[in-house]
This record gives structure tokens, C-alpha cells and sequence, in this order.
């Protein structure tokens, strides 16, 4: 049996069916970070996101996908996290994101870009998507993690496997699997 942390974003509504299916495929891969994009979506006063049933067909109706660096949850599977390496930064602040996963990436972690398939709704609000660089400690996690970091390599698209959603026609429904990313060379 596989056990998994779970690290969300406060203002991040996830669509979690889909991921008991991932956590069974995760053993082959050992010590496993699943990662994603959100999705934004302005929440406004007649916003019916507090219901669970409007929070996908509204982020396929207003919602906007946001940059491969924004990711606001993090699935770790079997408690195998080289955190012992990791610089003291605090979460919600600008660059400990991209700074997880190209430390897990770096160390041998198995990292999985599951944008395609956990929807994770933003629910954003008057701050706006930048709000953790308004703080006056902005600047916090990157004088930690030093300037000479690659935030890129901590991107979700530096992931190496993704999910998608296939047809079961002998079920009549719908799986996810985790395939090796097609890296794009330049």
C-alpha cells in the first residue's frame, strides 16, 4: 500500500476522483512527486464554486490555465522526500515551488506533471494570481536558494512524466495513465 502527503494551496480547489487511480500506479515508480498547473478563476460574489458539482463546468466555462511555474500542489508518495537537503523557505512565497521540484528532479525523485488530469482551481480573489510578490518577505525564498538556482528546471514541464485521460471501451469508461514525457529539444 502507497502512502501519500498531500500539499495544497489554501485558495486551490482540487477535483481529487481521479487520483486513487494514480496513487495504485505509483509503487513502480518508488519515491514519486505528482505535481500540476491550476487552473484561475476569478471568484466573484455570484461565484458557485462553494458547490462541488459547478467547480469543473466553471473552470471549463471562466477559468484560464496558468504558467508552467505556478503549481500549487504537490501529491508526495511513500514520505521519500530528500527534505533534509532542502533550504529553509517558506511556501506561498515566490520560487519554493519550482525549487521543490527541481530539487526532487535532481535528486532521482520521479516527478509527474498530472495538469491534464487534477483539475486544481485557483480561486482567485482581489489580491490577484501575483499576490505572494506584494509581501514586503517576496524576496525571502530566492536570497535562501541563492541566485545562481535555474527556476526552469522546476517548472511542471521539466517533469519527467505526464498523465492523461484514456477511453476503456471494454469498461465503458475512463482511465489516467503516466507516460514518459516527450522532452522537446532546441
Amino acid at each position: 500500500m502507497s502512502s501519500l502527503k498531500v500539499v495544497v494551496n489554501c485558495k486551490v480547489c482540487l477535483h481529487l476522483f481521479i487520483i486513487t487511480c494514480d496513487v495504485q500506479e505509483l509503487p513502480v515508480f518508488g519515491r514519486t512527486l505528482v505535481v500540476g498547473r491550476r487552473t484561475n478563476m476569478f471568484l466573484g460574489n455570484d461565484s458557485l464554486l462553494y458547490l462541488p458539482e459547478y467547480v469543473t463546468i466553471m473552470a471549463r466555462q471562466h477559468g484560464r490555465l496558468f504558467k508552467a511555474y505556478a503549481e500549487d500542489y504537490f501529491f508526495l508518495a511513500h514520505n521519500d522526500f530528500p527534505w533534509d537537503l532542502m533550504a529553509n523557505v517558506v511556501v506561498g512565497r515566490p520560487g519554493y515551488d519550482n525549487y521543490l521540484v527541481a530539487l526532487a528532479i535532481q535528486q532521482n525523485v520521479t516527478v509527474i506533471d498530472a495538469t491534464r488530469t487534477i483539475l486544481a482551481v485557483h480561486q482567485t480573489d482581489n489580491d490577484g494570481n501575483w499576490a505572494g510578490y506584494e509581501n514586503a518577505d517576496s524576496g525571502f525564498n530566492r536570497n535562501r536558494i541563492g541566485s545562481k538556482f535555474s527556476y526552469r528546471k522546476g517548472y511542471t514541464t521539466a517533469a519527467q512524466y505526464v498523465t492523461r485521460f484514456v477511453t476503456d471501451r471494454v469498461c465503458n469508461g475512463t482511465n489516467v495513465i503516466i507516460e514518459r514525457r516527450k522532452q522537446h529539444t532546441r
